[in-house]
């Protein structure tokens, strides 16, 4: 797969959206997006499924996301 990095900052917004990261953690996140110039449209703000709201690659990106945080990976 070929991960280009609009997929890798949608998943990383959703994800920071959904898990109840530390505040730190999820303020540098958002923040490292906005510093990309990362803006993202309003189907990915709307959509809270992953699997409707993300790409085949960016869902991947998210799944590994999940992975991390509850401790598989």
């Amino acid at each position: 797969m070929y991960f280009d990095r609009f997929d890798i900052a949608e998943a990383h917004f959703l994800f920071a959206r959904h898990f109840e990261v530390g505040g730190d953690t999820k303020r540098r996140d958002f923040w490292r997006l906005s510093r990309m110039g990362f803006k993202p449209g309003q189907p990915l703000c709307d959509e809270d499924n992953p699997v409707n709201a993300l790409t085949e690659n960016g869902l991947a990106v998210y799944r590994l996301l999940e992975r991390k945080e509850l401790g598989y990976v």
